[in-house]
């Protein structure tokens, strides 16, 4: 299993934090480029401004992730909530204080979901297994979206 698990997390890793230097397999091999370290290039503005009317903002797809990292860490305590996904896009606009606090929150998050995945011993349920491979691309469709509205947001006045 570990053949499977180190790759997972590498990638993860890869997705939310980034990499220095090195082989990447889904961002620019550059600083910066993983989601927690490319939304602390924005202010709290620019984290609640939606790129199209009602459309999602940086702050909103930040706190969905959050929520959805908690959500997946009850699996590895052995329940299975039902999830509210309508409530993981409620966080709209933000202020700094709220968006340094959000930042916080995701890495914190995250940092709990590498030690989960980590502290597995028993992978035999399929749905465990699978449901740890579908937060890459959740993460991968996030960084990307927030990609995009980062470059329409920082080039606002």
């Amino acid at each position: 299993m570990e053949a499977i698990l180190k790759p997972v997390l590498n990638l993860l890793n890869e997705l939310y934090v980034g990499v220095n230097a090195g082989p990447t397999w889904v961002i620019d091999p550059k600083p910066g480029h993983g989601f927690i370290a490319a939304i602390k290039t924005i202010d709290a503005r620019q984290a609640s401004t939606p790129i199209v009317k009602g459309g999602s903002t940086i702050a909103a797809h930040t706190e969905h992730l959050r929520w959805s990292i908690y959500f997946a860490l009850e699996f590895y305590k052995g329940n299975r909530p039902e999830g509210e996904w309508d409530k993981s896009w409620l966080v709209r606009e933000v202020d700094e204080a709220q968006w340094a606090k959000l930042q916080m929150d995701l890495q914190e998050a995250y940092d709990k979901l590498k030690t989960a995945i980590e502290s597995v011993t028993d992978w035999s349920d399929p749905l465990m297994l699978q449901g740890t491979i579908a937060l890459l691309p959740h993460a991968a469709y996030h960084l990307g979206a927030v990609k995009q509205q980062l470059l329409y947001v920082q080039s606002q006045p």
